[in-house]
């Protein structure tokens, strides 16, 4: 396993110690509600975002052009010739899409292309802010909304890990609903971890 992927497990072992100390101490307080914490006046403790799932199992591209791990309890679909992962309340959804390596000024440039040609058209795609990533390739921020059957349309945020590997593009894309958006970090940088490229 990638060192990101143990240090991942490691931060959410202490998110998890973390929310259980603190669903005990608010039980404490229920127990007596007169307590000096109450007393005084404190602020109830900030509520953590959920944790994320551990990555249980793993998808091959069935072209053999790469593997990725699957979280616990995400169903696996298809869209567009592309694997979609996606959590069962459809908070958050991941996929993997390779395509050809653009002509651009430079190879970043040649990175957002490629994101924007995959993306651009789907959900109200708008890119932000572009960054480099160790070991080459940019992380790109975006955002977008998401509509469903009669359901009014709602805003989606995201993050795309591209890097280029030959003459093909590989893309991580990670979508959220506002309800898992404290997850994205978490996500992508677990799930660049069990991304592999042969």
């Amino acid at each position: 396993m990638g060192p990101l992927v143990r240090r991942f497990r490691v931060l959410m072992m202490g998110a998890i110690a973390l929310g259980i100390s603190l669903m005990l101490a608010q039980g404490m307080s229920l127990d007596r509600p007169h307590s000096a914490a109450v007393a005084q006046g404190n602020p109830s403790p900030p509520l953590l975002a959920a944790s994320l799932p551990m990555v249980t199992g793993n998808f091959e591209d069935p072209q053999g052009r790469f593997q990725i791990g699957i979280f616990d309890g995400y169903s696996v679909s298809s869209a567009g010739g592309s694997p979609v992962f996606q959590a069962a309340d459809g908070s958050l959804a991941y996929t993997v899409a390779v395509t050809p390596a653009p002509p651009a000024e430079s190879p970043e440039a040649a990175l957002v292309v490629a994101a924007e040609d995959t993306f651009g058209a789907g959900e109200g795609y708008v890119a932000s802010d572009v960054q480099p990533i160790p070991g080459g390739g940019v992380r790109i921020n975006w955002s977008g909304r998401l509509s469903q059957g009669a359901a009014p349309p709602q805003a989606i945020s995201g993050k795309i890990f591209a890097r280029q590997r030959d003459a093909e593009v590989f893309l991580l894309l990670v979508a959220a609903t506002d309800s898992a958006e404290a997850q994205l970090s978490d996500a992508i940088i677990a799930l660049g971890g069990t991304l592999i490229v042969p």
